[in-house]
């Protein structure tokens, strides 16, 4: 069978458990339940919280444990049958009882599992009025064991018994000898796809009186009707009124057993609504707390003064013995003490003693744990630090959350449970909030940690308002008392401004100059984007010099040989007219040719008036005919290799200067690096999802990760101001991610870089 994709899902109610630990209690008192507890991943006051899920890994290895500790293979049946009485079901239990009978309690199987697990599906079909048969289908096959399947028979043995039994007085279940039958035909376990399950049992009081009534009206009316028609009048005179008294006593006993079961049902259904009443009025004051928090502190405008209203409304709406606010120091170094209720002055003074340090690193926080102080850790300062809530129920049991001073501090002030969450702004820790209790009223639950955090976010919100106020407050007698000595300072001015006229009149030309000035400025910053473009062109100018050196080299060169192998021709007799006509043609198309070069360089530089489509091969092809003579210099190998013709709208030399940028940039790895041999750059022209896409790739050995992410920024070299402007790639960035609009990506190949300039195929 394959392994289940939900063993790690919550899966089953707290209350399952729960009445696992019942039953050990009850019956086998010697088992540990912290210790089984604790094997099975599993923590009291989770148990003890009706809102909590455990997965199945955490119950089968609760289970598995608890039957390797008592030898009972059979208690998962016990534990069901445990599950309806008194102590372990509670309101649920009620509720069952207020159906009038285990049939009206069959019927809803669904709705009522769904309360205690999520791992199958519940279906009832009622047989007779005392026997249904129930169908249990797993949500995932493999999930559910064996002893869940048996825990179920024992639950369904535990319904009927409470309808059947007065089981307030029993202490445990299998003593019981008539128990319901239950039969189970089909099993998930033993080769079927479904547990099915057909309940039977005796039946009801009422309904054994209901259906005595009604069989003894059908045949007293009979047997009278029979004497009617005979015409046995003076039989019949005798016979019908003691049949009729007969009939109404029977009636009469039917009615009042089904009143008594009514009556019975109304008064579970009544514990059922106080128990409800009383959740309902617990849920109240804690939302009255909120509320009254909202409200009340929302007016306070200093922490002194709120701080006690806090503690008073704390006390009056929660359910915890006392509570404490700790705030943290001006300076961020400690926790202390700021506000309280239910502490007394000796109390108080304890608490107030604690060093609770926070301005410790954790380095420092282990070295003196190490040390003969017993360490400095602490659970306010932990929670204060990790902006966690902790909760213990067991003061014992939490030795190593607490620092020496304050366990002992909390064991004098009789502490036995609390919990301590942080007081947050924004993320940011202002202080802890924590409440106690001395007496074993009920286990702390994770609603009570839900409750104080709640209350921890206003007292955080309300503090922060109160600091914002302070400083608002500040900063207004700061700008109250620059206003009025600004008020003074413009009082004297005026009283100055008759007699400075002409220097009135010279600080407004001063302005307008100012104002002249600015706007220049504004318009400079208008046109920073056109000279950084311009900048970069003439940054490349020094490149395009070495180029168009290297260009005319070799056409130069042949000229100088024509020309000299003229008079050489001459002297030999061999200068003929068609030598001279040819030498002349030579001559001609070398002239034409370096002339070409010249309008290609004189475009390069001349600005582009508006956006044009063009085919991308082109422009690569147009751009390496002004570099390829300084690259081949350098030994340094280009191969194009193109895919269709895509084309890409924009502006043909700003694109060309992007190429120019890049290549310059693969140039210069090689040289800087040293590369001494196989220099390669890869141009590769293709389309890819209606997009036009241009690769340039080098084998000078990549970008360093470290600068990766900074060469497209403005200024940036690592080459030096002296031989770098640190503009060019961030200005082709700027080309080809606004001008065109397109995308330019950079990344490192086994071999190199690679440049990706990618732009929506316009053809």
């Amino acid at each position: 069978m394959e392994p289940s994709t939900l063993s790690d899902a919550p899966l089953y109610n707290s209350r399952i458990i729960n009445s696992f630990v019942m039953l050990i209690k009850q019956k086998y008192s010697y088992v540990n339940v912290a210790e089984l507890l604790s094997h099975a991943g599993m923590k009291e006051y989770e148990v003890a919280d009706q809102a909590h899920w455990f997965t199945q890994e955490q119950v089968d290895r609760f289970y598995e444990r608890l039957v390797q500790i008592t030898g009972n293979h059979g208690i998962a049946r016990e534990a069901g049958r445990y599950a309806a009485s008194p102590d372990v079901l509670g309101a649920m239990r009620q509720y069952i009882l207020g159906l009038v009978d285990a049939a009206s309690t069959f019927e809803i199987i669904n709705k009522t599992t769904a309360k205690f697990t999520r791992s199958a599906s519940y279906e009832s079909r009622r047989l007779s009025g005392n026997s249904v048969e129930i169908t249990v289908s797993p949500i995932e096959e493999g999930l559910e064991k064996q002893f869940q399947c048996e825990n179920r028979i024992g639950f369904f043995e535990a319904i009927v018994l409470i309808f059947n039994h007065k089981i307030t007085d029993l202490q445990y279940f299998p003593k019981i000898s008539r128990l319901p039958t239950i039969q189970h035909p089909e099993c998930m376990f033993q080769g079927g796809r479904v547990c099915r399950y057909i309940i039977t049992w005796e039946k009801t009081l009422y309904l054994s009186f209901k259906r005595i009534r009604n069989v003894a009206a059908f045949f007293l009316g009979a047997f009278n009707l029979t004497l009617l028609v005979a015409g046995q009048w003076s039989v019949l005179r005798g016979t019908l009124p003691v049949s009729l008294c007969g009939f109404l006593l029977l009636a009469l006993v039917a009615e009042k057993s089904e009143k008594s079961a009514l009556k019975s049902s109304l008064f579970s259904t009544k514990d059922s609504m106080d128990n409800l009443l009383a959740q309902i009025d617990l849920n109240y004051n804690n939302s009255m707390l909120t509320l009254e928090i909202g409200q009340r502190l929302g007016s306070y405008t200093r922490i002194g003064e709120m701080l006690p209203d806090i503690a008073r409304i704390m006390q009056r709406r929660l359910d915890y013995d006392r509570g404490l606010i700790l705030l943290a120091t001006p300076d961020n170094s400690r926790l202390e003490l700021r506000t309280s209720y239910g502490y007394t002055e000796s109390e108080l003074r304890c608490l107030t003693g604690l060093d609770l340090r926070i301005d410790q690193s954790e380095d420092e926080i282990s070295g003196a744990n190490g040390g003969a102080n017993g360490g400095s850790r602490d659970v306010y300062v932990d929670s204060y630090r990790q902006q966690h809530p902790f909760l213990i129920n067991d003061l014992e049991h939490a030795e190593h959350l607490l620092g020496p001073r304050s366990l002992a501090c909390a064991r004098t002030t009789g502490t036995r449970a609390f919990i301590c969450c942080p007081i947050l702004w924004e993320k940011e820790s202002l202080g802890v909030l924590a409440v106690e209790n001395i007496e074993v009223k009920r286990p702390l639950v994770e609603s009570d940690i839900s409750l104080i955090m709640g209350t921890a976010s206003v007292i955080g919100i309300s503090i922060r308002n109160c600091q914002l106020i302070g400083d608002m407050e500040q900063s207004k007698q700061e700008l109250e008392q620059r206003v009025a000595t600004r008020t003074a300072d413009l009082e004297q001015s005026r009283k100055k401004l008759e007699l400075q006229h002409e220097e009135l009149e010279r600080t407004y030309f001063e302005l307008e100059e100012e104002t002249a000035q600015r706007l220049r400025a504004l318009e400079e910053l208008s046109e920073k984007e056109r000279l950084l473009l311009q900048q970069s062109r003439l940054a490349a100018l020094g490149e395009m010099i070495s180029n168009i050196a290297h260009q005319w080299r070799q056409p130069l060169n042949e000229l100088g040989l024509i020309v000299q192998e003229l008079p050489m021709m001459y002297d030999r007799g061999n200068f003929s007219r068609e030598y001279l006509k040819s030498s002349v043609a030579k001559f001609m198309k070398v002239l034409t040719h370096t002339s070409k070069t010249i309008d290609d360089f004189r475009n390069f530089f001349s600005p582009d008036k508006e956006t044009v489509p063009f085919v991308l091969q082109e422009v690569v092809e147009k751009t390496l005919g002004l570099i390829q003579e300084s690259f081949k210099s350098l030994q340094i190998n280009i191969t194009v290799e193109g895919n269709g013709r895509p084309v890409i709208f924009g502006h043909p030399n700003e694109f060309s200067q992007v190429l120019l940028n890049i290549l310059f940039n693969a140039r210069d790895a090689f040289l800087d690096r040293k590369v001494a041999k196989d220099r390669e750059v890869a141009i590769k022209v293709f389309k890819d999802g209606g997009r036009a896409v241009l690769t340039i790739s080098d084998n000078a050995g990549g970008i360093s990760e470290v600068i990766m992410e900074k060469i497209f920024d403005p200024y940036f070299t690592t080459r030096g101001p002296e031989q770098g402007t640190g503009i060019g790639l961030y200005m082709s960035k700027i080309i080809i991610e606004k001008n065109i609009p397109g995308r330019l990506s950079v990344r490192n190949t086994e071999r190199g870089a690679e440049f990706r300039i990618e732009a929506p195929d316009a053809g």
